[in-house]
């Protein structure tokens, strides 16, 4: 499947300040209109209305995202979001999202043969401060703490209201200043309707019981450890051992602090790496799966396969093809 990055190179450049940039997209992948808009300093929005052919990955990147809150609902459909420190989600009519990245990568895949309507936002922290004038609500307040160990992410159901204020940004008979205006307003009005959806579920609904401090550090130090020598990393009792845990309690501490167990932590920190290794011509197939922890290079490709869609070698190709400007969907994208 194609992979497609979206930079979002330019969304803290107040230079850029309400300029709309809509994408049209009609291939044998998909058929989507995708279109951003940033709003002031502060407030970046995108109306997306997607129907896949194949499965889709669209890969948005930005440097200062862990400064941002987002927020996604959905009209209709769904797309499966996946963080750079692994935690996983995803975004539905009948399941609203606020979150807040660790890292400056998250991508959202769309399943072959479905379809995704969505409006996603993004609001800047110093922006919500003032919004609510200090008086941050409850479910709020933990996506704005000031350090992000691991991405944060609020879920509550959606319900007709959002879906209906969502679905009125794609055709609010208004242009120009009027349009940017009212879409403001909306996206205010969804995060308060968010942030009242989330404050009614039960607490245990919306987050497991936190850990206490010394456990975070010893959850910290555990993948510190486990992440070293990708090539030789520790089992998960000499883990345990090293930082004085169960075996149970690490595992479930890793989920919850870092959205993943600690064998999904490894395979996932591995298939970055070597990710990111493909970019280069001068390593083979083979090297990289080896110092990534592969033995075999069949393993290692139905593994990348699994989590990036495509096979290493399609992979690399799709990126080479990117880099050189000759895919003209990736050309229409990276404009954002």
């Amino acid at each position: 499947m194609p992979n497609v990055e979206w930079l979002l190179r330019d969304a803290m450049d107040e230079r850029a300040l309400q300029i709309s940039e809509r994408a049209m997209l009609d291939d044998s992948s998909w058929r989507a209109s995708i279109e951003r808009l940033q709003i002031g300093p502060g407030l970046r929005v995108f109306l997306t209305d997607a129907q896949a052919h194949r499965e889709m990955t669209v890969e948005a990147r930005d440097d200062r995202a862990d400064q941002w809150m987002g927020g996604q609902v959905t009209i209709a459909g769904r797309a499966d979001i996946d963080f750079l420190d692994g935690q996983h989600t995803h975004a539905a009519a009948d399941h609203a999202i606020l979150f807040r990245p660790s890292g400056r990568r998250a991508a959202y895949t769309i399943k072959a043969g479905t379809k995704f309507h969505s409006v996603g936002y993004g609001l800047e922290l110093g922006r919500i401060e003032r919004l609510f004038d200090g008086n941050v609500p409850a479910p709020l307040r933990d996506l704005l703490a000031p350090e992000v160990a691991a991405s944060r992410i609020v879920a509550m159901r959606g319900n007709r209201f959002m879906s209906s204020l969502a679905a009125a940004l794609f055709a609010c008979g208004l242009n120009g200043p009027l349009r940017l205006l009212m879409i403001e307003g909306a996206v205010i009005q969804l995060i308060a309707l968010q942030a009242a959806a989330a404050d009614d579920q039960p607490a245990a609904s919306r987050r497991r019981p936190g850990l206490t401090t010394a456990e975070r550090e010893a959850l910290h130090a555990a993948r510190t450890r486990l992440l070293a020598d990708m090539r030789h990393p520790p089992t998960l009792g000499d883990l345990a051992l090293a930082v004085g845990l169960t075996e149970k309690r690490l595992n479930a501490g890793f989920k919850q602090l870092f959205g993943t167990t600690v064998f999904e932590t490894l395979r996932n920190e591995r298939l970055e790496h070597a990710r990111i290794a493909l970019q280069s011509d001068k390593v083979t197939l083979k090297e990289i799966a080896y110092r990534v922890g592969y033995n075999h290079v069949p393993n290692f490709a139905s593994a990348f396969a699994a989590r990036y869609g495509a096979p290493p070698r399609q992979y690399q190709y799709m990126e080479r093809a990117r880099r050189s400007g000759s895919d003209p969907l990736a050309e229409a994208l990276a404009g954002g």
